[in-house]
């Protein structure tokens, strides 16, 4: 019941649109119920007579022109009053539906990191552009459906006992084997519809890793292989949608037996109280056309219960990204970081991204306003998750995390994020063009900026070159441009953005060696304009900053400039040595 109640509150704000649907629903179904009237008069008033006979005051002609007059008008009254009413239903679901998948995708962008990491992107895919569409069912094929059958039903049954409580009851007899039908089949359809959409969700995600993949795929050959992947998948789903089809099937069947034994048995009753002169022809007509009307909603209501079911396994999935807890929240009373200096600290920090597996152990460092460090060491010391912890993709285990004395805790992440300017070690840009790409962080800047952070970051001349420039699409992850011209732009991005706090992960790995010598001696503007934490593997480029912290196993293990670190024949030294010769920042 829950969970009607929530996908109800995406429907509360419409609900004078809804009393408008339902008031049109209640004349077309006024006129649904007069359908039958004209022919039964013909039956019982014209036909009866002789055909030169008069009808009361009308003659033959007249009266059956009269009654066929009225048989179209109530057919196209109730079509256009029926096309409205469903007309402003369809309306309202695609309101909810935009509001809930709006909703859904927020959620989706404001879970943290550790959410997506456990998830495949495929699934959360399928939950937006899909799962979501449960709340559209659960109104149009829902709450329409069944208040115009009900309501169908109560009009029907009055007339039909005011003609022959016999008849009437016979009618009823066969509705509750049609209801044990209908819940029968309701629990299994709902069990294999969630089946299938998980299946479904699979298929989705093996599709798009494929697809973003396509480069190592064709690079390596495995066409064949992900085919088979996706093929094993898709199979999957296949049997999954059979048994979810043969169980409607089969369902559907059931329910037309026993609609038609009851029209059976209607027919036979009904054709003894003509032969008895108990009952009119006309009105065994109008019972016959009101059963099969009568049966119609009530098959509705079956095909509704067993869609519900459906749409019910689709919005669970839906509401448990809702529900999801996020692990980075903002505090109640949050409030807006100020900075002031600049001045970042860590002070015993413990993290893993399982809680058996610590990435950082004890970890405490500082880095002074205006101070560049520098943070390196060998893969997998936990160099990019101290730059991932600073920003608050992810909480520490234990240990605080401060900027200007303020623990980042305390403060709302968009505005710790505000004062952050990032280059990320896996560049990525958006399907947009390259001035839209330049200005994500700062989308009021005017093009006499962007250009000028272009050519900060050393990316005017190639840009310029571009067919359309500027304006140029990059594609999607920014595909049309080699990774040291993503990179570029993503450096330009920085430039732009120009935060108190610069946080660079691998800004030149992309970058050949004269042009990363060009881009550093630009780029050394830009630190001297922030606190700058830069991670690298390429020391070189490193060695003359203001601090270099050397972390081996989650830890910091030697702490320095880069000389006094050489001359320790430490674990700088050694990772100098093995990293060759790279240029260097000129001389501060």
């Amino acid at each position: 019941m829950n969970l009607y109640r929530r996908i109800a509150a995406y429907y509360r704000p419409h609900t004078g649109g809804i009393a408008l649907a339902l008031t049109l629903m209640v004349a077309a179904v006024a006129l649904n119920v007069l359908k039958p009237w004209p022919v039964k008069y013909v039956i019982d008033r014209v036909l009866s007579r002789h055909a030169a006979a008069a009808v009361g005051d009308l003659d033959f002609n007249t009266a059956l022109l009269l009654s066929v007059a009225a048989l179209l008008v109530i057919h196209v009254a109730w079509g256009a009053l029926n096309m409205l009413a469903n007309y402003r239903f369809i309306e309202i679901g695609l309101r909810a539906l935009l509001r809930l998948r709006t909703e859904l995708y927020a959620c989706l962008q404001s879970l943290p990191l550790r959410y997506h990491d456990n998830k495949k992107s495929g699934d959360s895919l399928y939950r937006v552009a899909y799962d979501s569409q449960s709340v559209q069912t659960f109104f149009n094929q829902g709450f329409a459906t069944v208040a115009g059958s009900a309501l169908t039903l109560l009009v029907m049954f009055a007339v039909m006992f005011n003609l022959s409580v016999k008849l009437s009851l016979l009618a009823l007899a066969v509705t509750p084997f049609l209801l044990l039908t209908i819940s029968a089949f309701a629990a299994r359809i709902r069990r294999e519809t969630a089946r299938w959409q998980q299946d479904e969700s699979d298929v989705l995600s093996r599709a798009t890793e494929g697809l973003n993949t396509i480069r190592v795929v064709h690079a390596f050959g495995r066409e064949d292989y992900e085919v088979g992947r996706f093929e094993e998948d898709c199979r999957r789903s296949m049997n999954a949608n059979r048994r979810l089809m043969r169980t409607s099937v089969v369902s559907t069947m059931a329910v037309g037996l026993v609609t038609a034994l009851g029209l059976a048995l209607l027919l036979y009753f009904g054709a003894c109280e003509v032969a008895a002169a108990r009952l009119a022809v006309g009105d065994l007509w109008i019972f016959l056309s009101y059963l099969t009307m009568l049966y119609q909603p009530l098959e509705q209501l079956s095909y509704t219960a067993w869609s519900l079911e459906g749409a019910a396994a689709g919005a669970q999935r839906v509401f448990e990204v809702l529900d999801a807890e996020n692990d980075t929240p903002d505090l109640p009373r949050a409030g807006r970081l100020a900075v002031s200096g600049g001045q970042i600290e860590f002070r015993g920090v413990t993290f893993g991204y399982t809680p058996a597996h610590p990435i950082l152990r004890d970890l405490s460092l500082t880095v002074t306003p205006g101070q560049t460090v520098a943070i390196v060491g060998g893969t997998g010391a936990g160099k990019t998750t101290v730059l991932s912890l600073l920003t608050r993709f992810y909480d520490p285990a234990a240990g605080r995390i401060l900027i200007d004395g303020q623990d980042i805790k305390t403060v709302t992440k968009q505005s710790l994020r505000g004062q952050i300017s990032m280059v990320l070690q896996d560049t990525l840009l958006l399907n947009s063009s390259v001035a839209e790409n330049i200005a994500y962080g700062r989308p009021a800047a005017t093009m006499a900026q962007v250009t000028a952070a272009a050519r900060a970051a050393q990316a005017d001349d190639f840009i310029r070159q571009l067919p359309q420039g500027y304006h140029t699409e990059v594609g999607e992850r920014g595909v049309k441009l080699s990774g040291g011209q993503r990179q570029r732009i993503a450096i330009a991005r920085a430039f732009l953005r120009n935060s108190p706090l610069l946080l660079l992960d691998e800004p030149t790995s992309a970058l050949d060696l004269a042009t990363e010598a060009a881009l550093m001696v630009t780029l050394k503007t830009l630190m001297q304009r922030s606190t700058t934490l830069i991670v690298t593997h390429r020391l070189a480029t490193i060695h003359d900053v203001d601090c270099i912290y050397v972390m081996e196993h989650g830890q910091v293990v030697e702490t320095g400039t880069g000389p006094a670190l050489l001359a320790q024949h430490g674990v700088y030294a050694r990772l100098w040595h093995s990293a060759g010769d790279q240029p260097a920042l000129p001389k501060r």
